[in-house]
């Protein structure tokens, strides 16, 4: 399934405590489909940036429930970004 990137957010929540140094920084990323449900996802924030994910992007989820970036051509045809 197609999504689009609707708002990315970093995940802050740590309770009472702060992000241990061996857990990646990750982010609260919200995605709209087709029939505007929203689907809300944890993602490394950096992997968002390695593979370009913005918000107003298209996007799936890869075999390992990775977001990866969509790219639409002039014939309306989708492909996946290469990395």
């Amino acid at each position: 399934m197609i999504y689009t990137v609707k708002r990315i957010d970093e995940d802050l929540n740590f309770g009472c405590e702060e992000r241990p140094e061996d857990v990646p920084i990750m982010a609260i990323v919200t995605l709209t489909d087709s029939s505007g449900e929203e689907v809300i996802v944890k993602a490394e924030d950096a992997m968002l940036y390695e593979r370009n994910i913005n918000e107003g992007d298209k996007v799936c989820l890869d075999i390992h429930n990775k977001l990866e970036k969509i790219c639409q051509h002039e014939d309306g045809k989708f492909t996946l970004k290469k990395v």
